[in-house]
């Protein structure tokens, strides 16, 4: 006879491979069935198959480097403005496939898959109640811009390496962290920031007043491996092209800078349809946060969240908000603690899926959303 809590443990695994399938053919079958209904928009692109469906914006430029290698050209838009590690897996494992499109979203939804096993195992870890992690994977799978995690983007990867790099911090495993965040800065611009919360989990595991500096030892150098993932990728630049900071000014192109909050000024310049949108997760996007600090989350996540959300509004665009939200994983924890009954479980799924299925239908059939 099993022990009961090898039973259980299957159980949960099932159950998060269960939530990951329906999910994920929910996006599926949303993306397809909407294409013969909905008017198409001007970047419908009429795609040939289900894969250039959900092939789009970023997805392009990444796909460009997997075949031709970076370029800049000063003043205009170049590939550098993207982090080399997602194109870099995707080119190591398409000597399997023929199309790079294919392996790209397959390792997508891989590390997707990875993600929300370690955002299970990490909330687990503070949580006994077994419906706060099982609805925090829940609510990531469903997440409004969750199909950004399944499709030829990095965010997955990203969410995987943050949640991966926290979870070993937790365990105290320094070496490894670091190293996941090391990976986790070459796989985004803002993924160097994770170094912060990574020392502040060093120092101090549940708030500031713990902060004990003669935990400090020999194995807080590792920490260092985290900034590094950023300046490889700064090092190759300058070789190439003799500009480490490429990235920031192939970004600004686009309309990116920093300034404190500056894409809050913008909401309202899109249009009463994208303004509500962007509006909408603005304030939820706070208001989850507000929460958090409310709820005496851990101290890094919310460090973790603040930061994240910082640089975001300060990015002076704010019109890819609801991807970036989507692989910050202290807001489904956020969710889940707020969710305290079944109806109001339940009531976050239906509004959660129904954005979804809007955001998808825009998506696919073409739709400025990126």
């Amino acid at each position: 006879m099993k022990a009961p809590q090898i039973v259980s443990r299957h159980r949960t695994t099932v159950e998060i491979f269960a939530f990951f399938a329906y999910s994920r053919l929910l996006i599926l079958l949303v993306g397809w069935l909407s294409t013969y209904v909905v008017p198409k928009a001007e970047w419908y692109g009429n795609p040939q198959s289900i894969v250039d469906l959900f092939f789009r914006w970023d997805s392009g430029w990444y796909l460009s480097i997997v075949q031709n290698g970076y370029s800049y050209v000063p003043g205009q838009q170049s590939s550098v403005a993207f982090f080399p590690l997602y194109p870099l897996l995707v080119k190591v494992f398409s000597f399997a496939l023929v199309d790079a499109r294919i392996t790209g979203i397959m390792l997508s939804n891989v590390a997707l898959l990875f993600a929300i096993i370690c955002l299970f195992k990490i909330i687990q870890l503070d949580y006994e109640n077994i419906k706060i992690p099982q609805n925090s994977v829940v609510f990531a799978l469903i997440f409004p811009t969750s199909f950004f995690l399944s499709i030829f983007y990095s965010e997955s990867l990203f969410l995987l390496l943050s949640v991966a790099c926290f979870y070993h911090a937790r365990k105290r495993r320094w070496l490894v962290s670091s190293m996941l965040g090391y990976f986790t800065a070459l796989s985004r611009t803002l993924g160097v920031l994770i170094s912060i919360p990574i020392l502040i989990e060093y120092l101090a595991p549940t708030s500031l007043r713990d902060i004990k500096f003669h935990r400090i030892k020999k194995d807080a150098f590792y920490l260092l491996f985290i900034p590094v993932g950023l300046l490889t990728y700064m090092s190759y630049l300058y070789i190439v092209f003799q500009e480490p900071l490429a990235f920031l000014k192939a970004q600004s192109v686009w309309g990116r800078g920093f300034s404190p909050f500056s894409a809050l000024a913008g909401i309202f310049s899109y249009g009463p349809f994208y303004a509500t949108i962007f509006g909408g997760f603005t304030v939820l996007s706070f208001s989850v946060l507000v929460y958090l600090i409310y709820s005496k989350v851990r101290l890094s996540y919310v460090v973790y969240a603040f930061i994240q959300l910082f640089f975001v509004f300060s990015s002076k665009l704010i019109e890819s908000l609801p991807r970036y939200l989507c692989v910050l994983f202290p807001i489904y924890l956020g969710f889940a603690l707020m969710a305290k009954n079944r109806f109001e479980v339940r009531t976050i799924k239906l509004f959660s899926i129904s954005l979804l299925t809007l955001f998808v239908t825009l998506f696919t059939n073409g739709y400025w959303f990126t």
